[in-house]
């Protein structure tokens, strides 16, 4: 977004003064939909910088439109320059309430407006913060947090790193997040969500062409993306046609991973589905799902089953022994079809992804951050710290497609990074994972690997989101009730229009 910033000014000479104005009444509009203006008082906590130069242009919209703002410079004025500073004399020259916080003493007056605020704007730091908030302005975020009313944050809640999306020190708490020209990377990871709430973006009145120029760091997958890779099924499909799943799952005590794979892979279209476990698992699995075909898991004849496959779901429950390795080991090292590889199909390779390069370009990892951190050889919590670099870093040296699980999943893969927005905390849920996983082999049948697992990690998501839209829950689903929900969201993606 610098790069951006930079671009619009200095090559399509777009003043910075009016990308700020842009931005601002984008802002103020975002607060008029959340609540109405006329009357209300809304404090604004801006810094010197040009986030705060964001809210002193927040601030006199809202005084245009009958609020009563309260603008709170954390800081002395005699620090704000340019076009932050043209902002803030134009909302004090207009009769803005204006307060200067730069000493310790003054704080109470923030906390005093804070508390009885119905609406809060944060427009402290932005992107321009590389190093933890310390001091008077790490109180002034902790006062924030404080606040009894609705929290938004501009661009990015202040304490945020914009590109990691952990917090510098204290962070701000938002209930919601108006970021803008282009999302940040930093507010697609959990502890980014977490803290940035609802996210929308608001154009800054240029074209999108400059991102032609600039680049990007990631895509941001929608809805928009799955209409033009999921065709509606001719009138002649046919059971072989649509393609088989070969579920390689399941163990004593772990039957019920498999059978939420193979359901996954069915009611995301799969034409046939087998399910191949160990032979003490197949008397408890064949009554279970009667449209699955069952067989005893015998690494033996091991290439006579795959050979009739076009996908294959390996590790759900599988188990982490001597004879679960050594299918992991064959299927991943010497079959040429695509592979979903989930849990238990993940330990083998601990330590060492470049033994998954042998394959290129036809295996889909699907890690959550304590698989993917043993898969790299660090904790779980290092994963998290650079959930991006972690999974470029595995999807670089296995040559492979990943998934990284969490709220706000990833997908990577050699130069593509994209990001799934759907998805809530009802997903944390046992099986959840493994619902996926057959969801995911179901649709690389029809579609390449990067695609398939794109795909299957939004319509899981958006399938959460459509039981959490009807129940009003955020806890209680299912994760057979999650493949429930899939054929539905197929035929709304693909419906004749």
């Amino acid at each position: 977004m610098r790069a951006y910033d930079r671009h619009a000014i200095e090559v399509r000479h777009v003043p910075g003064l009016i990308l700020m104005e842009n931005a601002g009444r984008g802002a103020a509009d975002v607060l008029g939909r959340l609540r109405p203006l006329p009357g209300l008082d809304v404090v604004l906590v801006c810094g010197a910088g040009n986030n705060g130069g964001d809210g002193f242009v927040v601030a006199r919209h809202l005084l245009a439109r009958g609020a009563r703002p309260h603008v709170f410079l954390t800081g002395s004025s005699e620090q704000v320059m340019g076009d932050a500073r043209v902002n803030l004399d134009a909302y004090i020259d207009l009769g803005g309430l204006f307060t200067q916080i730069d000493t310790e003493p003054l704080l109470p007056s923030l906390q005093r407006a804070l508390a009885g605020a119905p609406l809060v704007v944060d427009a402290v730091f932005g992107t321009g913060l590389a190093r933890p908030i310390q001091g008077l302005l790490a109180a002034v975020v902790g006062a924030i947090n404080e606040a009894t009313g609705l929290v938004v944050a501009l661009d990015l809640p202040s304490g945020l790193d914009a590109d990691t999306g952990m917090p510098l020190g204290v962070c701000v708490r938002a209930h919601h997040t108006v970021t803008f020209g282009h999302y940040k990377v930093g507010l697609f990871t959990p502890e980014g969500a977490r803290l940035a709430g609802q996210v929308q973006a608001v154009d800054l009145g240029v074209p999108d062409t400059i991102v032609q120029h600039t680049g990007q760091s990631a895509e941001l997958i929608e809805e928009a993306d799955l209409r033009s890779w999921i065709s509606p099924r001719e009138a002649n499909a046919h059971k072989h046609q649509v393609g088989g799943v070969l579920v390689l799952a399941g163990s004593p005590g772990k039957t019920g991973a498999a059978l939420l794979a193979a359901r996954g892979a069915l009611r995301a279209g799969a034409g046939l589905c087998t399910l191949a476990t160990w032979p003490e698992c197949v008397p408890v699995l064949e009554a279970r799902l009667p449209e699955v075909m069952t067989v005893p898991l015998d690494p033996t004849q091991l290439d006579a089953l795959l050979g009739r496959q076009r996908v294959v779901v390996l590790g759900p429950g599988l188990g982490l022994d001597e004879r679960a390795r050594a299918v992991v080991e064959r299927v991943v090292l010497r079959w040429e079809g695509v592979t979903v590889l989930d849990a238990d199909a993940l330990a083998p390779f601990a330590g060492r992804p470049e033994a998954l390069a042998s394959a290129p370009g036809r295996l889909i990892l699907t890690p959550h951050s304590g698989e993917m951190g043993r898969l790299l050889g660090v904790s779980a919590a290092e994963v998290e710290r650079d959930r991006f670099g972690a999974a470029r870093a595995v999807a670089s040296r296995g040559r492979c497609t990943v998934v990284l699980k969490g709220a706000r999943s990833l997908i990577a893969s050699a130069g593509a990074l994209w990001i799934n927005p759907t998805g809530n905390p009802a997903l944390a849920a046992a099986g959840s994972g493994d619902s996926l996983a057959g969801i995911i082999g179901a649709l690389a049948c029809a579609l390449q690997p990067l695609r398939a697992a794109a795909a299957g990690v939004f319509l899981h998501g958006m399938a959460a989101d459509q039981w959490r839209l009807r129940s009003g829950a955020d806890r209680g689903l299912l994760a057979s009730e999650i493949s429930d929900e899939i054929p539905a969201l197929l035929g709304s993606l693909t419906a004749v229009r």
